[in-house]
């Protein structure tokens, strides 16, 4: 099968950190028989699985990752990740007419959204929000406490024997807050992989990952508020000035995409 790019439809699942993407994803996926594209640089790390939350569970939608990297690789430059996801739009949308994107990358879908209007695809979104209240900040608290015992201590002490890509690892959210504390109790990331399940320190950890997390996700709700604003609205017949995509020409977006002027009536 080798279906028409113009007759697919492309739909964008954004949303702060816990939220429930993921979840949100998979369900429409389900529904529709379609495959989801994991529009996020951090999840392409296979060992920081727990720590970008990179869903690996048995029975999902197929999900297809930007590439697989690990820490040694360092950071995922954007370009290169902004072509990732637009050659896996275009190869799904030779083969499914639905597709879901899901993610929190504020950089890659501020870059996605910005080319809105020159794909020759239809295009809707939506966009999960933070909750209203506390209910937000102890849903991170668990899922901090869930992820640290689950494998992000050790994720974070194996990425660190990488010295050369020690400032990467630092710039990861969740992972910058582990060092803020080893660095303020004069500890290594080794140190943290004997500290007791139950105990203050862990505690601490939690809450200090949690408010980042809260953080991020407070950024991550109003950038993609801004740039989906158009809530499901279908913006295939929206032309926007000529220019540039986030740095890529009307001609890079239409060769990545297929090789056609993403401008011309299909």
């Amino acid at each position: 099968m080798n279906l028409p790019v113009s007759l697919s439809h492309v739909h964008v699942i954004a949303g702060p950190t816990g939220t429930g993407k993921t979840q949100a994803a998979m369900e429409l996926a389900a529904a529709e028989r379609a495959p989801v594209v994991v529009a996020d640089r951090i999840q392409c790390y296979v060992d920081l699985s727990t720590t970008s939350a990179r869903f690996v569970g048995l029975g999902a939608p197929h999900r297809h990752h930007l590439g697989n990297r690990t820490v040694r690789d360092g950071d995922y430059p954007l370009d290169e990740a902004f072509q990732a996801l637009l050659r896996h739009i275009r190869s799904l949308t030779r083969q499914h007419r639905y597709i879901v994107v899901e993610g929190g990358s504020i950089s890659l879908l501020r870059r996605f959204a910005d080319c809105r209007g020159r794909f020759p695809f239809r295009l809707t979104a939506q966009v999960l929000h933070v909750p209203a209240g506390a209910a937000y900040l102890d849903r991170l608290r668990a899922r901090a406490l869930r992820m640290l015992r689950g494998g992000m201590l050790d994720e974070f002490a194996r990425g660190w024997q990488h010295v050369e890509q020690r400032d990467f690892v630092a710039s990861i959210n969740g992972l910058e807050a582990l060092v803020r504390w080893c660095q303020d109790n004069r500890a290594q990331p080794p140190d943290l992989l004997g500290l007791a399940p139950n105990g203050s320190e862990m505690a601490e950890l939690v809450e200090l990952v949690a408010q980042a997390h809260a953080k991020h996700g407070h950024e991550q709700d109003a950038t993609f508020t801004r740039l989906f604003g158009w809530n499901h609205a279908s913006i295939v017949d929206r032309q926007l000035p000529a220019g540039q995509c986030g740095g890529f020409t009307r001609q890079d977006v239409g060769e990545i995409l297929g090789g056609q002027s993403l401008f011309q009536r299909p």
